[in-house]
C-alpha cells in the first residue's frame, strides 16, 4: 500500500453518515451454497466509517437467510474438508518437504504455522484463504494427476479463499501499511461444499511420483526471486 493510497483512504467519506476517514469494505456471499465448479461469489463494496460498518454488520446478522441453514458448509467445516483432502492426498507431505528445503509459501511470521508449514495440527486460527491456497507448482502437478481435481482446487482457491485475504494478512503479520486497503465487512455464513475431493487417497501415489519435480521447480523459483530482490 503506497503513501498516496493511505492518504486517499484518509479522505474517504462514509456513504452512510458523511464522516471523513472512512474505509473500503467488501461483502462476499455465495448465491448457491451447493455451488458447482465455475460459479462465482457475489461481491458488494461499501465505503463506511468504523461505527457505520459495525451497524451494517449488525443489520446483516438480522437478515433472513436465503437458504436452508444446512445448505453448504460453515467456515470451520470447509477448512476441515480441505485439511482432510490435503492430508489424505499427500499434499501436506509435499508442502512439508518444501518448507524443509527453505522454499515454502507460508510466511515465517504466520501465527499458526508449524515447522512443516500449514497442516491440520495448526488449524486453530487458520483462514479459508490459507486453507484453500495451493502453489502453482503443486497445483499443476495435481492437475497432471487428475484434471478434474485440479479444476476444483483452482475454483476453491479463487472463489472460496478470496473473502479472507485481508484476515490472512493479519494472521501472517503483514505490516499494516503493506496490507490490502479493502476490508471484509462480513464473512459468508455458508460456503459451497467442494465436490470431487472426497477421495484424496487415490491421488497420493501419483502425486508422490511428481514430488521431486515440484520441489525442483520451487527451488528454481526461489533462486529467481533472490536474484530479483538483490
Amino acid at each position: 500500500m503506497t503513501e498516496q493510497s493511505k492518504t486517499q483512504d484518509k479522505r474517504l467519506i462514509c456513504e452512510s453518515c458523511g464522516m471523513i476517514g472512512a474505509h473500503r469494505y467488501q461483502r462476499f456471499t455465495f448465491a448457491n451454497p451447493e455451488g458447482r465448479i465455475g460459479e462465482f461469489h457475489d461481491e458488494q463494496e461499501f465505503v463506511l466509517c468504523v461505527g457505520c460498518a459495525r451497524q451494517q454488520r449488525k443489520q446483516i446478522e438480522t437478515e433472513p437467510q436465503l437458504h436452508h441453514p444446512m445448505d453448504g458448509l460453515t467456515r470451520q467445516e470447509l477448512i476441515a474438508v480441505l485439511d482432510r483432502f490435503f492430508a489424505a492426498s499427500g499434499v501436506f507431505n509435499v508442502c512439508g518437504r518444501c518448507h524443509q528445503q527453505g522454499t515454502g509459501c507460508c510466511p515465517p511470521t504466520c501465527r499458526v504455522m508449524g515447522a512443516a508449514g500449514c497442516a491440520p495440527a495448526n488449524k486453530h486460527g487458520k483462514t479459508v484463504f490459507c486453507a484453500a491456497f495451493v502453489c502453482s507448482a503443486l497445483l499443476n502437478a495435481i492437475t497432471e494427476c487428475d484434471p478434474e481435481i485440479g479444476r476444483t482446487l483452482r475454483w476453491i482457491k479463487r472463489e472460496l479463499g478470496a473473502p479472507e485475504f485481508h484476515i490472512y494478512e493479519m494472521i501472517t503479520r503483514v505490516p499494516t501499511g503493506a496490507r490490502e486497503p479493502i476490508r471484509p465487512l462480513t464473512l459468508p455464513q455458508r460456503y459451497p461444499s467442494p465436490k470431487g475431493i472426497e477421495n484424496g487417497v487415490e491421488l497420493m501415489e501419483k502425486l508422490a511420483a511428481l514430488t521431486d519435480e515440484v520441489l525442483a521447480l520451487r527451488r528454481h523459483w526461489h533462486e529467481l526471486d533472490k536474484r530479483e530482490n538483490y
